[in-house]
């Protein structure tokens, strides 16, 4: 009731206040003891409400959450074991982009996850636990342009372990691939050439799922 009473929220907020609230309210929280065990405690707020609450105030909880996210000092670390899906390398030329070489890489451990959230400035850290326990595996879509250094990251994507199906895939700032940028900052990205890079991901993901056999279930509709 909250968004449908706020329509003229900016949408690329609809995931990031979705993924907050229930984090906030439902994600249980990991306590480390002595001697490293980790055992579960309870959500951050559980008795968490939106009665009341301003749209202004809670964009900024929002955002301040997504920076502590994006420090990996700040983050518990975690790690697991690679879900079984193979990764993926491949090269191509095109006219726009010149030459790429792609990689579909898993990520492995909370921390990876933070850098990736950090770089692409969403917040699939919070995908942490539920990596840990092999429900889901989060992969980064990368992209090394002839003549660059390093890889640049691009499309990051989420895959329900047991069903084998894309959930969530978006590029830096929750943008989608194909689809015209909402926020300003992604707007802003068209000036790099990301955008292009951002476009074309989807042609790299297109090719691993069909070679992977995976299923597309909610791709592209909820934000990371």
């Amino acid at each position: 009731m909250f968004l449908v009473n706020k329509a003229m929220l900016d949408p690329t907020w609809v995931g990031p206040v979705v993924d907050y609230i229930s984090n906030m309210k439902f994600a249980p929280g990991r306590l480390v003891q002595e001697g490293g065990v980790v055992v579960e405690g309870p959500p951050p707020h559980p008795n968490f409400t939106m009665k009341g609450r301003s749209p202004t105030k809670l964009l900024c909880q929002i955002e301040t959450w997504h920076g502590q996210l994006g420090r990996e000092k700040d983050v518990m670390f975690q790690s697991w074991q690679p879900c079984g899906i193979r990764p993926l390398e491949m090269e191509e030329e095109t006219e726009k982009l010149g030459k790429i070489r792609w990689t579909v890489q898993e990520l492995l451990s909370s921390w990876e996850l933070a850098a990736d959230g950090r770089a692409m400035s969403h917040c699939v850290v919070s995908y942490s636990n539920q990596c840990a326990d092999g429900k889901t595996a989060v992969w980064s879509i990368c992209a090394l342009r002839d003549g660059e250094a390093e890889r640049e990251n691009v499309l990051t994507v989420a895959i329900d372990i047991k069903l084998l199906t894309v959930t969530q895939a978006r590029g830096r700032h929750n943008a989608q691939p194909n689809k015209p940028p909402r926020s300003t900052k992604s707007r802003n990205e068209e000036q790099s050439g990301y955008n292009e890079l951002l476009n074309r991901s989807s042609v790299v993901l297109d090719q691993w799922m069909q070679r992977e056999r995976l299923k597309s279930g909610i791709y592209g509709r909820v934000s990371i």
